[in-house]
């Protein structure tokens, strides 16, 4: 039988079974949703096969399963098909990059965007551009884009990001060097007071009976418990310590960053509004 005919014939059903999709994601009824959506893409026509796959990508990426909705965003984008979603479904998948802090694959993704849409829009895809160097911690990149631009608010923008140097920080090298001489005075510097406990009753009672094994003369024994004891928990407490000195860092210059963007148009709300 004809391809055409047959989608003629079940052309109700068909409009039936996209209806449901809608109606399932409106239920939070995710995987039947996309098994109606993916139904629909292998019946139906091309015609609206980017706005089926546009779909199943936004109902993954709010179900998170991001690399899934990678997948079909950049199917709509690269498939034969061309339509005004293909913008729409670049959007999504730079909010995806965003949301993962892969501003690498932001950038890219943000590049080809601006190849689409108007000339009107390019100042938005830079100020948008500096954002995601700012959130990578390269200031002087993105004070460098935000200064080619006409905004009125651009110099007091680019004092505020140059003030991100006043943020507190903590110093790795002096947590480390304090719980290397005494075990958990690091971790209580950095505000983890539960491993700074863990780490000077373990760590520390383990070092002192090393200590009094030596001044009985059982080096055998403090050998061992230096080697398979001590070691392991002094090396692991201090990664851990470097670990989260680093991420409490991170997470208070991220604080600043988005307590200053309250201030100025919100980068992710300026790419959503792109394809319009």
């Amino acid at each position: 039988m004809d391809r055409k005919l047959v989608i003629l014939l079940f052309w109700p059903f068909l409009i039936m079974a996209s209806d449901l999709g809608d109606h399932l994601v409106e239920k939070n009824y995710d995987f039947e949703a996309i098994t109606e959506y993916k139904r629909q893409l292998y019946v139906s026509d091309s015609c609206n096969q980017d706005e089926l796959l546009y779909k199943i990508g936004n109902v993954y990426q709010k179900a998170g399963k991001d690399k899934k909705a990678e997948k079909h965003l950049l199917d709509a984008i690269f498939n034969d098909q061309k339509s005004e979603l293909d913008n729409h479904c670049l959007v999504l998948l730079a909010r995806i990059h965003w949301d993962n802090y892969d501003y690498t694959a932001f950038r890219n993704t943000l590049d080809y965007l601006e190849n689409r849409v108007g000339e009107n829009k390019i100042e938005d895809v830079n100020y948008i551009l500096a954002w995601s160097y700012y959130y990578d911690a390269n200031w002087e990149k993105g004070n460098q884009i935000l200064n080619s631009l006409e905004l009125p608010f651009k110099n007091e923008l680019i004092d505020d990001i140059s003030a991100v140097k006043d943020v507190p920080q903590k110093s790795k090298h002096f947590a480390l060097i304090s719980s290397g001489i005494i075990p958990g005075t690091g971790q209580l510097y950095a505000g983890d007071y539960e491993n700074a406990a863990f780490s000077f009753l373990l760590v520390g009672s383990i070092g002192g009976s090393i200590i009094w094994n030596i001044i009985q003369k059982a080096y055998g024994i403090a050998v061992v418990k230096y080697l398979f004891l001590y070691t392991r928990y002094y090396r692991g407490g201090l990664n851990n310590l470097a670990h989260k000195i680093e991420k409490d860092n991170i997470d208070r210059i991220g604080f600043y960053l988005k307590e200053i963007s309250q201030k100025y148009p919100d980068p992710i709300k300026v790419l959503e509004n792109l394809p319009e």
